[in-house]
């Protein structure tokens, strides 16, 4: 929408329709879908009389979306070719997608940014580093329309934080130069810890020098890429330099002391990612797409093929967060071997619910979902039925409420100590920020009832800020997960470890997991295991409880130790000679199993 029209559009809106108009408004919208916009497929937020009223408005005018007060407002619909934008992926569309997002700040309704379909968008500036940066928002809509948003190595996609009701959908993202030079081993010398490597881009620059501590640069290090008998393994290759050679194609990386895994590396057959000095592993502004804090978020079709650093990060969010076909893996087509060079999602302490549907996550190196909160620790038992706990790792901090749950657990054994509510809680003075964020304070809570094993060092946490509904359906995952939070994964497809524990600084405990008619099989992570559940040992109630194993097809091993409440119904173990332990177990139900060779196995 040119800008001098956007002011008389926001004048008119969608008044609530009686639920049976409103279907059948949307039926005709969906028979001339393909000339309306493609918000009218949405649903994003369920199928409310609010919101068929606002796919019928989408088939008759601009989109519609709810305003959060019972009534429907038609969307201000924001053409970026309006603004300047290019797309020609050579000019920096950064100014005018800035032009874009002041038009739609100035707005008084919902809004929807509307882009060209399958275009290159190449984007060289941002304001404080993230292309689209949206707090406190409500009702926005992007839709990249499939196209290529191509990103310098310093910026971001998305930081949305404080907004209701956001949605991102048809787009993809990738960066220019990369973040990462893949190419073949073609000679090594464990004595002088090198490796040489033949590039496989021609055109790309050659990956020269070493860690800078610049820009919040972590753990530089490369990925090597084995076969395995299910798909791709993988070896961390600590890089100390990377330097030049006389042949023009042909780098030597030196590995650092910590690396020692010289006989996993084959000549002419071991690949490798290298960091790419001054891009790859910078935390920089953040991850690619940061969501925090945020009520009701939708992405839908969208691709991430590269980052330098984390791939998404989802926090303190509530309401329903979904993510459907959202990729993380290297662009199709390319041969690339890496995606991000860290998490894949990295989701941690939300309230709502979390979908992720027919997703595929390949080439992270590090997570493909690391599902936790932040825990605490007990430090000091002031009184009876009172307690002061610290949060153990200081960012983003995860509050303590009136009438919030506090689980407790003792990290060495895996035992639960008890359960209480929290009568009061009172915050003690605010430490000072980190870089520039929040830090969590301590707190004073007071129980409803006493824990007697409970004491100083005790692991606690409030199970509702531990992303309680959460769900992975018929994704695809080729890096290993670290799951610290009841999650149920149905009919996904799993080469890499499935890894259930708590870590010291994260946590908590994982309980009321699902795996449901899922493909396991072992691969990135863990050479042996397909599927850990580390509970520790010792006597009930144990602190990783109420899970079950239906239906799934087991390639590797299966080891599970300290569970309370374990059921293993009907999987079938396909590989012969996998490690099988369940030990140190409490109410154990098995029932159908079988194995490789159809016999009955558990």
């Amino acid at each position: 929408m040119p800008p001098e029209a956007a002011q008389a559009l926001a004048q008119t809106s969608c008044s609530s329709l009686d639920r049976r108009v409103a279907v059948g408004y949307a039926l005709v919208s969906l028979v001339i879908g393909a000339v309306v916009r493609r918000y009218a497929a949405s649903g994003v937020w369920g199928l409310s009389s609010r919101v068929v009223a606002a796919v019928a408005c989408v088939g008759l005018a601009a989109p519609c979306l709810p305003d959060g007060g019972g009534t429907v407002a038609r969307a201000i619909v924001l053409q970026a070719g309006d603004y300047g934008l290019a797309a020609d992926g050579v000019t920096d569309d950064g100014p005018a997608i800035r032009r874009l997002l002041r038009a739609a700040e100035a707005a008084p309704g919902p809004v929807s940014l509307v882009f060209p379909e399958a275009r290159t968008i190449r984007v060289l500036t941002a304001p404080d580093r993230y292309v689209f940066d949206l707090a406190r928002r409500s009702d926005w809509r992007i839709d990249g329309g499939g196209s290529v948003f191509l990103l310098e190595p310093r910026l971001r996609f998305a930081r949305v934080r404080q907004c209701h009701r956001t949605e991102i959908r048809g787009v993809r993202v990738d960066y220019d130069p990369l973040a990462f030079a893949d190419g073949t081993v073609v000679a090594m010398d464990p004595a002088e810890a090198w490796v040489e490597v033949a590039l496989a881009d021609p055109a790309s620059p050659l990956p020269l020098g070493g860690a800078t501590g610049e820009d919040g640069e972590q753990a530089f290090f490369g990925m090597l890429w084995h076969e395995g008998p299910y798909g791709l393994t993988s070896t961390h290759y600590w890089t100390d330099r990377i330097e030049a050679t006389a042949e023009p194609r042909v780098v030597r990386a030196y590995a650092t002391p910590e690396f020692g895994a010289w006989g996993a590396v084959v000549p002419g057959r071991t690949r490798i990612s290298l960091p790419v000095p001054g891009i790859a592993h910078r935390y920089g502004p953040g991850p690619c797409f940061e969501l925090e804090d945020n009520q009701d978020l939708a992405l839908e079709d969208v691709e991430l093929w590269s980052a330098p650093w984390f791939g998404f990060n989802v926090s303190r969010n509530v309401g329903t967060v979904t993510f459907r076909r959202v990729h993380i893996r290297p662009k199709p087509g390319t041969g690339r071997l890496t995606s991000t060079w860290r998490d894949g999602f990295h989701v941690k302490g939300n309230r709502g619910s979390l979908l992720w549907e027919d997703c595929v996550l390949e080439g992270m190196n590090d997570d493909a979902f690391n599902i936790s909160t932040h825990s605490s620790r007990v430090t000091a038992l002031p009184s009876e039925g009172c307690i002061e706990v610290a949060q153990r790792f200081p960012l983003l901090p995860i509050p303590w409420t009136d009438g919030a749950v506090l689980r407790a657990a003792d990290e060495a054994s895996g035992r639960l100590l008890g359960v209480a509510t929290v009568v009061s809680a009172v915050p003690g003075p605010h430490p000072p920020p980190i870089e520039g964020r929040p830090a969590a304070p301590t707190y004073l809570l007071t129980l409803d009832r006493s824990i007697p094993e409970l004491g100083v060092g005790a692991m606690v946490w409030d199970p509702a800020w531990c992303n309680p509904d959460t769900t992975l359906r018929r994704c695809t995952i080729r890096m290993s997960c670290r799951l610290q939070s009841p999650v149920t994964l149905e009919e996904c497809d799993v080469t890499a470890l499935l890894w259930f524990y708590a870590e010291s600084i994260e946590g908590g405990f994982p309980h009321h997991v699902r795996l449901l008619d899922c493909r396991l099989r072992r691969g990135r992570g863990n050479p042996e295991h397909a599927v850990v559940f580390s509970g520790g040992a010792g006597d009930p109630p144990r602190a990783i409880h109420d899970v079950e194993l239906r239906g799934n097809t087991i390639a590797g091993g299966l080891r599970i130790d300290g569970v309370g409440g374990l059921v293993l119904d009907e999987n079938r173990f396909v590989e012969e000679g996998a490690p099988m332990l369940v030990e140190g177990c409490h109410d154990v139900v098995t029932r159908g199993n079988l194995d490789v060779d159809g016999r009955p196995g558990l």
